[in-house]
C-alpha cells in the first residue's frame, strides 16, 4: 500500500456537490445529467447508455460561486494545480483543457511578437508551427539527429543548438521535443545551461512524458533538468480524459501572468470540469500509486521481451547499453526481425486480432505500455502475437508474404536516411523562415524540377523519418530537390500525397 494520502481537491469537491442533488437553473443544458435520466422513460432498452452518461454529467458543471474559475483560479482549481506543481517540482502548473496544443500556442504567443525569431527543431508538433503563424514569427529550424540503432530522429545536437544561438543572438527562445513519439529522449541539463547563457528560455514539448521522473526506470522529466517551460499531454500516458494536459513553468524567463492571459484567449471561456477533474485525479493516481503500478507494468514488459525471444520472430527494439540516449520503457517498438513485415502491415494484422497499437512506421509498431497493466492483458497480447507469428510463417512457406515495404525497400530507406543525414551535416541550421501572416497567399502548382528558388506553399514530409524536408514559406533549393529524390528512391511515402505527386506537383507561392 502507498504511504501517501489520497488528495484530489477538485474531483472531491465536484463529487461532494453532486451528492447534494442540486437544482440546476444554469448551464450546461443537461442539468447535472437529469435530461439523460429522462431519456430512460423513452428508451428503457438503452438504459445502460443513459445511466452511464448521466453519472458522468454530474461532474460537468460550470463556474459557480464555489467551483472556481480556470482562467482566474483562487479555490479548488488553484489547489489542484499547486499539488501538480509540487509533484513535478515546477514553480507553477497550468491545467490545460485544449491539450498540449493550447500550451504550445500560449508559450509562443507570450514570448514572440511579429518578426521575432525563435529556434525550433524541424520535427516539432504542428501546433508550434500554427503558433508561429499566429504570432507572425520568424523560425530558424534545426535538423534533428538520427539515433543510430533505431534510425529514429531525436533532438538536434548540443553543438547545433549552440551554433544557432551564436548565429541568431536575438532569438527569443529555443523549442525542442523530448521525448520523441517513439520514447527516445536526451538529458537536457547541458541544453538548459547553454540556452540560459544567452538569457532566453528553453521550452520543451514533453507531450509523451507525463510519467517521466515518477514512473520507475523512466527518464527524468525535462522540468528537473532546468527547462523553463514543459508541456505534457497528461491524457497520453496517465488516466486523464482526452484533451487533458499540463503546462509547467519555472525560472525568470516565463511570466505566469502572460501565460494565464494567453490561455484565457486561446481556451474556451467555459472550460470542461470533466477534463479538469480528470487531471486532478491523474495527478493523485500518479502521486499515490504511480511507482507501484508502473513497476507492475515494467515487470510485465520484461516478461513480454523474454517471451518474444523464445516464441516469436517479432521483437522489441532496445537501445544499446552504451547509448547516450534514454528510452522510455513504457513505449515498446515492436518489429519483425526478418524484415518481411513492415510496421504498417504488422499493425494491420494486430488490429485484425483486436489489438490496437498507437502508431506504426515502415519498420516499427509503437505499443503504449500503460500503468497498471495486468497479467490477463499480457496473456491476451502473447496469444495474438503467437497466432500472428504462426500465420506469418505459413505465408512465408507458401511464398505469399505481403508486398508492403519489403525487406529491400526497408534497407533502402535506412540507407537513404544515412545519406541524407550526412548530406545535411552542413545544413543543420536553416535560414529564418518568415511566418508573417500578412504575406500574400496566392499559390500555384508546378513541377518539382522547376521549383528551385520558389517559396514552398506546403509542408513536404517524407515518412520515415517524419521530418519535414520543406516547410511552408521555405525557399526551395537544389539540395531540397535532391533530398526529396533520395527519399523517393528509398521508397518513402509522403504525408498526404504519393511520391510521384511530389515529383510532378508541388505547391509554391506565386511570385
Amino acid at each position: 500500500m502507498t504511504n501517501k494520502k489520497w488528495k484530489a481537491p477538485l474531483l472531491e469537491h465536484l463529487t461532494a456537490f453532486a451528492k447534494l442533488a442540486p437544482a440546476s437553473f444554469h448551464v450546461p443544458g443537461h442539468r447535472n445529467g437529469t435530461v439523460y435520466l429522462r431519456l430512460l422513460t423513452e428508451h428503457s432498452q438503452l438504459s445502460h447508455h443513459f445511466e452511464a452518461i448521466s453519472q458522468i454529467a454530474q461532474l460537468d458543471v460550470t463556474e459557480l460561486s464555489h467551483t472556481d474559475d480556470l482562467h482566474d483560479p483562487q479555490g479548488v482549481i488553484a489547489e489542484a494545480q499547486k499539488l501538480a506543481a509540487a509533484l513535478y517540482e515546477s514553480e507553477h502548473c497550468f491545467f490545460l483543457v485544449g491539450g498540449s496544443t493550447a500550451g504550445n500556442l500560449a508559450l509562443v504567443l507570450s514570448l514572440c511578437e511579429e518578426q521575432d525569431t525563435i529556434i525550433m527543431q524541424r520535427n516539432v508538433h504542428k501546433s508550434l508551427i500554427n503558433a508561429c503563424k499566429l504570432a507572425g514569427a520568424n523560425v530558424v529550424f534545426l535538423q534533428p539527429e538520427l539515433e543510430p540503432s533505431t534510425q529514429l530522429s531525436v533532438i538536434p545536437s548540443l553543438d547545433t543548438v549552440e551554433e544557432a544561438l551564436r548565429r541568431f543572438p536575438h532569438a527569443k527562445a529555443v523549442f525542442l521535443t523530448n521525448p520523441n513519439y517513439y520514447g527516445l529522449s536526451s538529458d537536457l541539463t547541458a541544453y538548459a545551461e547553454l540556452v540560459h547563457r544567452f538569457n532566453i528560455p528553453l521550452i520543451i514539448d514533453e507531450a509523451h512524458g507525463a510519467h517521466y521522473g515518477i514512473a520507475p526506470y523512466s527518464p527524468r522529466s525535462s522540468i528537473t533538468t532546468g527547462a523553463d517551460a514543459v508541456v505534457q499531454s497528461t491524457h497520453k500516458t496517465l488516466p486523464a480524459f482526452t484533451m487533458g494536459a499540463m503546462l509547467h513553468i519555472q525560472g525568470p524567463y516565463i511570466k505566469q501572468e502572460s501565460i494565464q492571459q494567453q490561455l484565457a484567449m486561446l481556451e474556451s471561456s467555459s472550460p470542461s470540469y470533466l477534463i479538469m477533474s480528470s487531471l486532478d485525479m491523474a495527478r493523485a493516481v500518479l502521486d499515490c500509486y504511480g511507482s507501484k503500478w508502473f513497476a507492475q507494468s515494467y515487470a510485465l514488459r520484461q516478461q513480454l521481451i523474454d517471451w518474444l525471444g523464445q516464441h516469436s520472430r517479432l521483437d522489441i527494439a532496445l537501445l544499446p547499453e552504451e547509448s547516450r540516449y534514454s528510452q522510455d520503457p513504457y513505449r515498446l517498438l515492436l518489429y519483425d526481425t526478418k524484415q518481411e513485415l513492415s510496421g504498417y502491415e504488422l499493425q494491420r494484422r494486430l488490429e485484425k486480432y483486436g489489438v490496437w497499437a498507437e502508431m506504426s512506421t515502415p519498420i516499427y509498431v509503437v505499443l503504449v505500455w500503460h500503468m497498471a497493466m495486468t497479467e490477463d492483458e499480457l496473456e491476451r497480447l502473447k496469444t495474438v502475437l503467437l497466432e500472428l507469428s504462426q500465420d506469418t510463417e505459413s505465408e512465408a512457406e507458401s511464398k505469399v508474404m505481403p508486398a508492403a515495404v519489403p525487406k529491400q525497400t526497408l534497407k533502402r530507406l535506412i540507407a537513404a536516411d544515412k545519406a541524407i543525414l550526412e548530406a545535411n551535416a552542413q545544413l543543420a541550421i536553416s535560414e529564418p523562415i518568415s511566418f508573417n501572416r500578412c504575406q500574400p497567399q496566392l499559390t500555384r502548382i508546378i513541377n518539382l524540377v522547376e521549383a528551385e528558388g520558389m517559396q514552398c506553399a506546403e509542408m513536404i514530409v517524407p515518412y520515415p523519418p517524419g521530418i519535414p524536408v520543406l516547410y511552408e514559406r521555405e525557399t526551395i533549393t537544389a539540395d531540397h530537390i535532391r533530398e526529396i529524390r533520395r527519399y523517393i528512391e528509398g521508397g518513402a511515402r509522403f504525408q498526404g500525397k504519393a511520391a510521384n505527386d511530389v515529383l510532378e506537383r508541388i505547391k509554391v507561392f506565386a511570385r
